[in-house]
């Protein structure tokens, strides 16, 4: 399976605590795929209360992650790929109670 580089929108009303959930996660799962760079979170646009980042996955980094957990992304609701994997970091996240709000960002739909 080929992957792009995924850009996904990561919306938060506390940025500094769900941003370091996400980028110690992200690490963690770096480090076991023995990656480097596979993951950037963009400085936030704060409005209305809302932090707005961009998360940029390098496509080694969702070609390894979808290798090692494929049975567990595949059994999750959606018809695209894409939106399986998205659901399952999203998923991950949460579990680590980090409340931010993860989606597939504009420039990423074809």
């Amino acid at each position: 399976m080929e992957f792009g580089t995924f850009i996904l929108d990561f919306q938060t009303i506390n940025f500094e605590s769900d941003s370091e959930i996400a980028r110690n996660l992200l690490n963690e799962y770096q480090s076991s795929l023995k990656l480097q760079n596979a993951f950037a979170l963009d400085e936030p646009i704060t409005t209305a209360g809302w932090s707005f980042a961009k998360l940029f996955l390098s496509a080694e980094f969702v070609e390894k992650l979808y290798e090692r957990n494929g049975r567990e992304i595949d059994r999750l609701k959606g018809k695209r790929l894409v939106d399986k994997i998205v659901s399952w970091l999203a998923g991950n996240l949460q579990s680590k109670n980090c409340g931010a709000q993860l989606k597939i960002a504009r420039e990423m739909v074809p």
